[in-house]
């Protein structure tokens, strides 16, 4: 079992992930006014249950994918290289829309978990004696102000894109110095 144990994917899925936590929590400290520790438990549940599901939809689809391709991805993963192979040369489309399609699917993974979480622990629930108040008229500037300081889709967007970034920065700094740099 230990021979087959990628532990060079395991060490920077962890890194990654301290990092996306690290950087959502504060996003969600900033836009959604939680405070720090509510922040921080959000941050670790919704990127835990994405990475639980993408990890899933991995291996559901290892047996789907035609050889060619299963080895090119599994290489990519777990070595971090392609093989060299004549039918694969224009891999980068298909990394880029591939690449589009995790940020769109963590995205709607953590919106999702983040109102399941919500409902979980009955954040959203109103006093049973409060008096619900008749929305204000505001106007178009106001109302997007409201839409971007307030808005949860918007703390999710934005902390998605903010760990998105950070780690492909680092994926490209490793890159320089793992092809770039002298040894």
């Amino acid at each position: 079992m230990f021979e087959v144990l990628p532990l060079r994917a395991v060490v920077f899925l962890c890194l990654f992930l301290l990092i996306a936590i690290a950087i959502e929590a504060l996003v969600f400290y900033r836009t959604l006014s939680l405070d720090n520790k509510t922040s921080m438990q959000y941050a670790i549940s919704v990127n835990l249950l994405s990475t639980f599901i993408g990890w899933l939809c991995f291996f559901m689809s290892q047996p789907v994918l035609p050889l060619a391709w299963r080895v090119q991805l599994i290489s990519f993963i777990f070595f971090e290289h392609f093989y060299a192979d004549p039918l694969m040369l224009n891999v980068a489309p298909v990394l880029v829309v591939f690449t589009l399609g995790m940020f769109l699917g963590t995205f709607l993974i953590k919106l999702k978990g983040l109102d399941f979480l919500e409902m979980l622990l009955e954040r959203n629930q109103k006093p049973e004696g409060a008096i619900a108040e008749k929305p204000k008229r505001r106007g178009r500037q106001e109302q997007l102000v409201g839409f971007r300081s307030n808005s949860r889709i918007y703390a999710v967007l934005v902390a998605n894109a903010s760990s998105f970034s950070a780690i492909l920065l680092l994926l490209f700094l490793r890159l320089v110095e793992q092809y770039y740099l002298p040894q």
